[in-house]
This record gives structure tokens, sequence and C-alpha cells, in this order.
């Protein structure tokens, strides 16, 4: 295992150092303070580690680091759970290659992470003498906090990867360093997450910083890639046990800014805030999301899988319930698919003054008046999700995302200058970490409930039925379908669906022709909203998995997208990135690449 690194020139395409060396003169007066001589006084290392929290921020990978958005809005994309607008060369899709630009930048942006961590943590000693010894053991186990988060996802994406805790020693190590087990490194950080843990309040001093429960849930995160059940049932179990953590009582508060910044029953933990005075703090969510009626452009959907999987009010799944109207999809489920999704019939803030009734298919938009609580269908305003060629009709599945991008104009401003916080860890999250991992370890049905109760009632859902506590099989997919539907485009499916049966969960659900709502018209029925005509029948529940895994007669009544590919012996895994490979030749490539 090594423990310098070159990729501040190599792997980190993007940092200043890698694309400014030939220039450097030009650019850099000779009084300009350097990388050894910084970090001198607590301001500097703090500074330094603003860097790394920016580094790990909410901005995307593709298609460009300046791309304000989360990455974290994308990874449900390269699931069953969602999809982007693009129609080749996807992640979701399968048809990538060790070129793709994706695969390059998730790689190069958290070993940036990575490599800001451990420039801070190695040069900060200078500082040590003038800072108090209570602020100073807070930035080295919050940088160690990040670092682990990185190596988190870069394991979760890629499996080995370089193991790199301080600069590079020597020009010579740049081009010579190899992979690392993932247990190797997992083995190493959980013992730096306890530690750090051990220097952090359960709550952070300011809004946007890790924690102690923070430590502990990377611990747990960690310990789930690893299958080590037994350590994430024990980590979760301290938390739910002595944290200040409980469950935000109005779901929908959790993704609003407000509710963000009042964080009832800190059920935020871990969060990136923009600032409302800072007219440079912003992201694109809802741009990239909303409706093309409301000044979106409809690039990020859900699929129809997730759509389906919420269950009725009964905690049936919609194939089995009585209460589900497939000409009304929006009646009678989970109260999170409306505040997850749009689906049609769904009535939409345009602008924060007015409302529509999402319709995907209809020429013309049905209009909503909050006031008299008319509905004027069909209006005289061209319906854009209908019309427009990159809207939900003619390049999505007939759904749109709702989580985030429901405040349009919460800041009264256009939807490309967006404020509302991106959420990395919440309590719900713990509670359901621990209901799996009880599970896995073969704990008694009365040790994983508990948790998913306490999720489904503050959804609004009932308890988990006693036929289901006493159906192993059946409490195992109900943890599983808990997880995607509670944190659906939260950007933390992709290791659990990975990890499920070693593969064969995602060979079941991910490859095939992708199907959405019913490819109708809608009516308008008065006293109850819009209807489809001709409403599609709904999917068939896989009797293992129980999650949808076909739809009847798909090609002649739903809408439909790419056809998806997966090869579990080569998709388990991204590639390393070829550019990485063309530079450090000792790095190997995963399986089928």
């Amino acid at each position: 295992m090594k423990n310098r690194s070159g990729y501040a020139w190599v792997l980190v395409a993007v940092l200043a150092i890698a694309t400014s060396c030939q220039k450097y003169l030009d650019r850099t007066p000779l009084s300009a303070v350097t990388q050894r001589d910084f970090y001198s006084n607590a301001d500097q290392v703090q500074q330094a580690l603003t860097g790394v929290y920016n580094a790990i921020g909410a901005r995307t990978m593709s298609p460009g680091f300046s791309n304000p958005t989360t990455y974290y809005s994308k990874f449900d994309l390269y699931t069953e759970l969602g999809i982007e607008r693009a129609l080749s060369g996807t992640i979701g899709s399968g048809s990538y290659d060790v070129t793709n630009g994706t695969v390059a930048e998730l790689w190069a942006g958290f070993f940036q992470v990575v490599q800001r961590a451990n420039n801070l943590l190695f040069y900060m000693t200078k500082a040590e003498s003038v800072m108090t010894p209570a602020d100073y053991k807070r930035v080295v186990a919050e940088a160690k906090v990040l670092r682990a988060m990185a190596y988190w996802h870069l394991i979760a994406l890629y499996g080995d990867v370089p193991y790199f805790t301080a600069p590079p020693a020597s020009p010579e190590e740049i081009y010579n360093f190899s992979r690392t087990p993932k247990s190797t490194i997992i083995a190493a950080l959980i013992p730096e997450l306890e530690a750090a843990a051990a220097d952090l309040d359960w709550l952070p001093a300011q809004a946007g910083r890790v924690s102690k429960g923070v430590a502990m849930g990377i611990g747990a995160r960690l310990a789930m890639l690893d299958k080590n059940y037994t350590y994430a049932a024990n980590i979760t179990d301290n938390i739910i046990a002595n944290s200040p953590y409980g469950l935000n009582p109005v779901y929908q508060n959790l993704f609003r800014l407000a509710g963000q910044k009042s964080n009832a029953a800190n059920e935020i933990m871990f969060w990136y805030p923009f600032g409302d005075a800072d007219a440079g703090s912003y992201n694109y969510i809802q741009l990239v999301q909303g409706s093309r009626n409301n000044g979106g452009q409809s690039s990020h959907f859900p699929t129809q899988f997730l759509v389906d999987l919420f269950e009725c009010t009964d905690g049936r799944n919609i194939a089995s319930s009585p209460l589900y109207n497939p000409a009304r999809p929006n009646q009678n489920r989970d109260p999170r698919m409306g505040q997850t999704v749009f689906v049609p019939g769904d009535t939409m803030v345009v602008q924060g003054f007015t409302s529509i009734i999402f319709n995907f298919y209809d020429r013309f938009l049905a209009s909503y008046n909050p006031t008299t609580r008319a509905i004027t269908f069909p209006s005289t305003t061209v319906n854009q999700d209908s019309a427009n060629i990159f809207g939900p009709r003619l390049n999505g599945l007939g759904n749109l995302w709702k989580k985030y991008s429901q405040d349009r104009d919460i800041n009264g401003t256009a939807g490309n200058l967006y404020r509302v916080g991106w959420i990395y860890m919440r309590y719900a999250e713990i509670l359901l970490i621990n209901a799996e991992a009880h599970l896995e370890k073969g704990d008694p049905a009365t040790t994983i409930v508990p948790s998913l109760n306490r999720v489904r009632a503050r959804a609004g859902m009932p308890n988990v039925a006693a036929d289901v506590v006493g159906d192993a099989n059946r409490l195992k997919q109900l943890v599983r379908r808990e997880k995607m539907v509670e944190l659906a485009n939260e950007g933390l499916h992709l290791p659990d669906m990975r990890r499920w049966d070693n593969g064969a969960y995602a060979q079941k659900v991910l490859p095939g022709q992708l199907y959405g709502q019913a490819n109708s018209p809608m009516r308008f029925v008065p006293n109850v909203g819009l209807e489809f005509i001709n409403p599609a029948p709904p999917p068939v529940f896989d009797p293992v998995y129980q999650v949808p895994v076909s739809w009847p007669n798909g090609d002649a009544l739903r809408l439909k997208r790419e056809v998806r590919i997966y090869n579990p012996n080569q998709h388990s895994l991204l590639p390393v990135p070829q550019g990485e490979r063309d530079k450090v030749p000792a790095l190997t490539q995963n399986p089928g690449w």
C-alpha cells in the first residue's frame, strides 16, 4: 500500500497544477505564496479545509466541472431509478467505454478531494503551534472524514483504486502507483473515522460541515460496501441510541430551502448549503430536473420502475392493491411519491405565482387556480412538456423529478440560479442502513422492523404487515424497497444496486426496454381531475425481488426509451479511465473492459 501520491499531476487533470505548469512564470508572480509556504496560520488552514469541502461540493462531474449541479443528482440516473436525456453513451444505458468523459471526471473529481485533504493534513503541521488544540484536531478530523467519503465513492464506482495518504514523495512515484484492494482501504479508513468521530461533536458548529455522526455514517457506508454487516449494525445502533438526530415530521421540507435551514429534528446530518447573500452561490438542480413549462431543461428523469415501486396507501404494491387506479396513477399512493416525482395529473407550481396540472401528452396545458380551485382544460397555452423534443414525452418516460425542484422561485430568481441545498447524509439513511445490516447478519425481525416503521410512519405509511414480518424474503425486499423510495434522487442507490445479491439484482432490473407512462391523452373529470383516457395496466412484479420487471403490451400502450444493456461481468464496476492508464501503465483494468 502506498502512502504518497502523484495524482496532483496525473489523476486530477482539472487541477491548476496540471493545466498551467507551462505558463507558471507568466501567471504566478515570484512573490506568490506556494503550497509549501501556505498553512502557516489558522486562517490559511481553514481556507485549505474549505477547498476540500468545495472539491466534494455541489457541482456536477459531467459535462464539466464548471456546471454547479451536484453529481449526486446524476448517480441515480446510472441505475434502474433514473435516466438521462442523452440517448447514447450514458452510464445507465451500458453503452459506454473506457474513454467515456463521465468515467474520467468522476475519477478525477474524487481524487481531487483526496489530493486536497492529503495536502492539508501533510502541511498543516506547520500551524499546529499557533492553533488551539481543539481547532487543530477538528480540522484534522473533518479532512479525514471528507477523504474517507471520497474513497467510499471511488471504491463503490471502481472497486480497487490507488490509496494515498500524503502528497507525492518523488516524481518517480507519479508513474508507478498501483491499485490497492478495496478491503485494505476500508480496513485503514474505518479506524481513522472512529478517531475523527471522537474529535467531533454530534452537531457541527457551522451548517455544511461534517460531524461525529457523519464520520460514523461514512464508516457504516464503507462497512456495507465490504459486507461487514456486524460493524454497520453496531455503529448505526450507536448513532440511534446516542445521537440528537431524529426524523423531520414533514418529509417534503427536507428538500425545500426553508426546511433545510430550520432542519427540524436535526435529520439533515450533512448538506451543501448555498449562500443567500452570495450572487455566485447557486446550482442548476431545478434547471436540469424541471418541466419545460417551468423554465427547466428536463434532462434528468425518473424511470417508470421507480414510479411503480411506490406502494399504495394500504402498503401493497400497485399490481395487488385494490386502491390502484391506472387512469390516475397519483391517487392513493405512498405520500413520498408525491414529493419525489411529478406524474400525470399532479399540480405543479409555475414561476411561484400560478399552477398547472402536469400532462406530458396533450397539446395545451391544463391550468389550475389554487384560490378558486378551478381547472381550465384545455387552456390556450402550448404544453412544452409535450411539444419540446427534449421534454418528458419525446425524450423521457412521462414523469419528472419533484424532489429538490419544487421551489421554483424560492429566491425570486431564474431556475438556473437555484439555492436549495443538497443533502449528503440524513438520519433516515442511518435508520435504513441499520435495518438492512441487522437483516443481512441474520438478526430477528424484532431488531429490523422498528427502524423501518419509524421511516414509514413519518411518510404516512402503515407499519410493516405481520405477514411480511414473518417472511424473511419479503422483509428483505421491503427493506430494499424502503431504501429506494425513501432515498430516491439522493444519489445513494448505485452501491446498493451493485452489492445486492452479488450483482444478481442488477442483472434482473437493469437490462431491457425502458417503458414509461401510458401513451395516452388525458381528459378532465369534474371534482376528480385529469385522468388517462387509455390507461395502461399495472406492471408485473418479480416474485423474488418484488419489484416491477415487465409492463404488459408496453410497446403498444406506453412511452418507451432506450434498450439498456447490462453485463454483470463488465458493468458491476466502471472502467479505470483509459487516460489514466495511458499515463500510468501499472494501473490494471477492471474485468470486461
